[in-house]
């Protein structure tokens, strides 16, 4: 028996300012056939647990290409098209050697001619094996799950953590699961419940209340009445669609769309407990920093930029919380990290002992902030960018930064970076020699996934909102397209099902 999988998927901000193009979707390249086994065997992520999956039960896998999940703009056709077409590209030349397909995807792609990125590719795959090859399918807490991909699929499996320190479990059980499909032991159902419901990322960290008890019903659900799967999508605010919001997909052989709507009641009861704070200016956030370093006990405190988070699409390139930073001079405190390509180059080209001078940062709209004006930043040390995770997340797999330099203005390091990411764990610091062990104040850039490494070292976490392309304050959020009312737009959102 043989399965073809692959993974190709995208968490698409429609409300940063440019446009994603292949380059910024895949800036690292992706991997084809053979080389997925390479990367992916044994790791945390999707393609890993299928893998392991394949393996323990006996099944041959076709590699297609993998992508890996990351968030930016919404794409352009061109790059839809193209990375779309590269996988039906094998689907068709390996037609007839597999029996199933398992697909690692997302669930909040948007591109220029797709609104349901998920949904198009598997319309793609479909239009080659048909209607009737059982297809599953992997995604992310973060999808906006839509009935188009709960149809052209026969059973999604999404990951229950966030921070996603369980992907490989998803890609595994949905191979495990495909396989006793294609063996005849299983004949799952699917049921999807679409909730008028957008939940603040901020205070969804699963690990903590209140999501945890959510997490863990959904969980004790599933196991208490026998469901293949039950996950709770969190949902992603800032893919400005009409099927935007939080939902609940149940897999199981019989009672789907019961257990579905009984798990979504129950979360919407509880809707109020998902109303996120109001956000932080950066100088109130960089008190209350301040303050939590005078408490007993060791350790950093980090102070996260939640509404420049690449994460989650945003550029990277915001100085609100950096210009904060520079004007207190803290000392004791780095800034890692801010994308700025034009100035990690000129970084690299004076060498380490040298100065730069010019514009760092908010060059790619308006609303992240202003450029800041360096005046001779001593370049402390380079990189190359090149990294492997240590994060719980993505252990073991590689990441690229780009060329990166770290600078010291006053008392202030900053970390600046070629490439547009997040800071998962301390490998963007360590990669310029920077051990965040000896700094008292972190500040980063992200919402939650950064908690898988960081929680467990820091003394305390300050959340700052300024304004941002991944902003949690949805009165600063300019939808058009989604539904109304919704809940906690339109306090008096009501549900029944």
């Amino acid at each position: 028996m043989k399965v073809l999988f692959g993974m190709l998927g995208h968490e698409s901000n429609t409300f940063a300012s440019d446009i994603g193009d292949f380059k910024r979707w895949a800036p690292n390249g992706w991997l084809v056939g053979e080389e997925i086994f390479a990367i992916y065997r044994n790791t945390p992520d999707y393609p890993g647990g299928m893998i392991k999956a394949a393996e323990e039960y006996g099944v041959e896998l076709i590699p297609t290409v993998a992508l890996p999940l990351n968030a930016g703009p919404k794409l352009t056709k061109e790059a839809v098209e193209y990375a779309v077409g590269e996988l039906i590209k094998v689907t068709k030349e390996r037609k007839g050697e597999y029996s199933g397909i398992c697909l690692a995807l997302h669930g909040a792609g948007v591109a220029e001619n797709a609104d349901d990125l998920e949904a198009y590719t598997l319309e793609k795959v479909r239009e080659v094996v048909g209607p009737d090859m059982p297809i599953t399918v992997s995604l992310d807490l973060h999808g906006n799950i839509t009935p188009g991909m709960v149809e052209l699929s026969n059973g999604l499996f999404g990951c229950k953590q966030y921070p996603h320190i369980d992907q490989a479990d998803a890609g595994f059980l949905a191979m495990k699961t495909l396989i006793r499909m294609l063996r005849g032991e299983a004949t799952p159902q699917t049921a999807l419940v679409q909730l008028p419901l957008l939940v603040d990322a901020r205070i969804a960290s699963t690990f903590d209340e209140p999501m945890k008890s959510l997490t863990d019903y959904v969980a004790d659900y599933a196991a208490k009445h026998g469901l293949i799967d039950a996950a709770f999508f969190h949902g992603y605010i800032h893919s400005d669609v009409s099927f935007v919001g939080a939902s609940v997909v149940v897999v199981a052989e019989k009672g789907a769309e019961e257990a579905a709507a009984e798990i979504a009641r129950h979360i919407w009861d509880k809707r109020e407990q998902l109303k996120g704070p109001a956000g932080l200016m950066p100088d109130v956030a960089v008190d209350r920093a301040l303050a939590a370093l005078k408490k007993p006990g060791t350790g950093y405190v980090v102070i996260v930029e939640t509404s420049d988070n690449p994460g989650a699409g945003a550029p990277g390139t915001g100085t609100h919380l950096l210009r904060e930073i520079l004007r207190r001079d803290l000392a004791k405190t780095i800034f890692g990290f801010i994308s700025d390509p034009e100035i990690a180059l000129l970084a690299h080209e004076v060498g380490v002992g040298g100065v730069v001078s010019g514009l760092l940062g908010g060059k790619t709209d308006k609303i992240h902030g202003a450029p800041i004006e360096l005046h001779n930043a001593k370049v402390c040390a380079l990189s190359d960018g090149n990294a492997t995770y240590v994060s719980p997340m993505m252990e073991g797999l590689p990441v690229r930064y780009g060329k990166t330099a770290r600078l010291r203005i006053g008392n202030v390091d900053i970390i600046v970076t070629e490439q547009p990411n997040a800071a998962y764990d301390d490998r963007p610091f360590l990669i310029t020699g920077a051990d965040v062990s000896q700094y008292e104040i972190i500040c980063i850039k992200g919402t939650s996934h950064f908690r898988a490494f960081f929680d467990s070292r820091a003394k305390a976490i300050v959340a700052t909102d300024p304004p941002g392309a991944s902003t949690k304050n949805f009165a600063f959020i300019n939808y058009q397209k989604i539904r109304r009312p919704i809940y906690p737009i339109d306090l008096e959102t009501t549900f029944s099902i």
